[in-house]
């Protein structure tokens, strides 16, 4: 079995991007050049970064326009410091605080643009920036002119211009230990037997990789993802109560 069959090997829903991306890596080695992928789900991503070792030689580096971004590109290149065709569209208009995440994402698909082609769609202040290829910002922010009924102006900008500061919910609580089952029930304000429910069913992913036991042990930093309920972070494990209870903090994606 050569590296590329290694690479895709039950890779399933995830083939035809992991091929795409085999491929990136293989150009890169022959021609000498940086060579970059669309954007790719954090799921994704993840699949890549833990096959890794069969991708030839040529490293890689993922952005997605900012730091921490869900969606990301790969460049596969010698060198650190490449510059990735990313844009920001900044998109404003009276009443845009009012819009959510389906809103903006359903209308650019409407636009006939591919999923790939898109990074991160995050709201700011008085704003959503969209993340996309560079190639296709123009045609984007020329053609975005109306958003789930509010009229909207769009610029283009350049991502170095932009700070992106994510939008957390703080959850606390208590556990009996850092069991998947345990932090879930914490992250979504339900009964552990719910969040039993929910990981046995094939539901949560934790660092954007699948996990079906509810014993697995949670550390501190990781992402918990439950499939339709939201995405967290396990920010901090902060001592033990009297009965001997762990005090968490979960940071929820809003």
């Amino acid at each position: 079995m050569n590296n590329r069959e290694k690479f895709l090997a039950n890779a399933l829903e995830e083939r035809d991007v992991l091929a795409k991306v085999f491929d990136k890596a293989n150009a890169a080695e022959k021609k000498g050049i940086a060579m970059f992928t669309s954007f790719l789900s954090e799921r994704e991503a993840a699949i890549v970064a833990e096959r890794k070792k069969h991708i030839d030689s040529v490293p890689y580096n993922a952005f997605g326009g900012y730091e921490e971004a869900g969606r990301v590109m790969l460049c596969f290149s010698e060198y650190e410091n490449e510059v990735f065709p990313i844009k920001a569209i900044k998109v404003t208009g009276k009443g845009i605080e009012n819009l959510k995440h389906p809103d903006l994402l359903g209308s650019v698909m409407s636009l006939g643009i591919e999923r790939s082609c898109v990074g991160d769609i995050v709201k700011g202040d008085k704003e959503w920036i969209i993340f996309c290829e560079e190639d296709i910002s123009t045609y984007i922010a020329e053609s975005l002119k109306e958003v789930g009924g509010v009229y909207t102006e769009c610029s283009v900008c350049e991502i170095s211009d932009l700070k992106v500061e994510l939008q957390f919910e703080d959850i606390t609580g208590t556990v009996n230990s850092l069991r998947a089952d345990s932090v879930v029930s914490v992250m979504l304000k339900t009964s552990r037997s719910k969040a039993q429910e929910y990981i046995e069913s094939q539901r949560f992913f934790l660092n954007q990789l699948l996990c079906t036991k509810c014993d697995k042990e949670i550390h501190q930093g990781d992402i918990l993802t439950v499939r339709h309920h939201g995405k967290a972070k396990l920010s901090e494990i902060s001592g033990k109560s009297k009965k001997g209870r762990i005090f968490i903090t979960i940071k929820k994606y809003m």
